[in-house]
């Protein structure tokens, strides 16, 4: 059997599945996304407390008392 080259090859080109990802991005983050994001924050924050406690200083300040 032999293959034949008759018909051309589908042009790529945006269709449905674009729009939903572009519709979906819109919308901003997702719970799970949020989830991840809040879990990174925290653990980077924890990480910058520990090594400024490591070198005698303290963290950034608070908004409560960069207010006073």
């Amino acid at each position: 059997m032999q293959n034949s080259m008759a018909r051309a090859a589908a042009r790529p080109m945006a269709g449905i599945i674009d729009d939903i990802e572009r519709e979906d991005n819109k919308k901003g983050f997702e719970p799970d996304d949020l989830v991840a994001f809040h879990a990174l924050v925290a653990h980077l924050t924890a990480d910058g407390d520990r090594r400024a406690a490591l070198v005698g200083r303290r963290a950034r300040l608070t908004l409560a008392e960069a207010g006073r």
